[in-house]
Formats: C-alpha cells, structure tokens, sequence
C-alpha cells in the first residue's frame, strides 16, 4: 500500500528538523543542515552524507526554481528517509537555481538506495507544496520554526 503525502511528511520531518536560519552563503546553509540531520541519529555515517550532498550539488544545483532547494541524496548509510527545512532570513544569491532567481527555502532530504519509491513520494509531495504561492508566502513570513513546521504538515 502506497504512503499519503502526509505519512511520508510525518515519518521523514520532525520539529527538531526545521530552523529558522541567517547564512549568508548556500554552502553555509547545506553545512549547518548536514550537521543537524547528522546529530538526529538517523545517518549512520555524517561525512559521507555530506560528501553526498555536495557531490550532487556539483552535478547540479537542487536549486528548483521559486526560490526553492531541495538537496537530496541517497546513500546506504541513512536509517530511513528523513528530512530538514530551512527558511533562510536573506535569500541566497549564490544558489544557482534554474531560475537564476535567489533561494530562501530549503528542504534536505536523504534515503537510502532502496527506498527509490518513497523517496521520489516525497519529492513530489514538497514540489506540490511549494508550486503554491501561498505556501512559499507562508513559509517565508513563519516567524518561529514551530509555525513553519504547522505550516508544512497543514498544507497537505
């Protein structure tokens, strides 16, 4: 049985995994974000997911357009598939999203190899999110990261 959007949310965010940030560049906010889902005890082995991101990142930004990111990567080192989000205070001009337009949201996203289905889920539930302009206006204007994460599990 195929998972709702709203399962794959619950099982892959929690509230220890959104933040409220102030970097000033993309590798700032992908290093802090690495750090904080390595710590949640979920990623067996934190250098090689950081060496995964930044890889994936090289190939391509994860910049989508919208002033969104969404690096990901899957590596057999992570539990199950989980995730952190960030809203940055300033947009980050160095992003590189296909848009050309600065990024102030991110969501980060591991899985493992084997978890491909799900993974991809969840990939569409937050494109679907955030392809809604009042979902981004939301997240942008949260001001405390219990209000952004009421506003990502409602928006489903």
């Amino acid at each position: 049985m195929a998972e709702s959007g709203t399962l794959l949310l619950d099982g892959a965010l929690s509230p220890q995994r959104v933040f409220l940030t102030e970097a000033s560049t993309k590798n700032e906010l992908l290093d802090l974000l690495i750090r904080e889902m390595g710590l949640c005890g979920e990623v067996d082995d934190p250098q090689a997911f950081e060496t995964a991101i930044f890889t994936r990142e090289e190939l391509m930004s994860t910049g989508i357009g919208l002033g969104i990111g969404v690096p990901h990567a899957r590596i057999s080192s992570v539990r199950r598939i989980i995730m952190a989000v960030a809203v940055n205070k300033v947009a980050l001009e160095d992003y590189e999203s296909i848009d050309n337009l600065p990024v102030q949201i991110v969501f980060m996203v591991a899985g493992r190899p084997d978890q491909q289905s799900s993974y991809v889920r969840l990939l569409a539930v937050l494109s679907h999110l955030v392809k809604q302009e009042s979902n981004r206006k939301a997240l942008l204007g949260a001001d405390s990261t219990e209000q952004l994460y009421h506003i990502i599990r409602n928006a489903l």
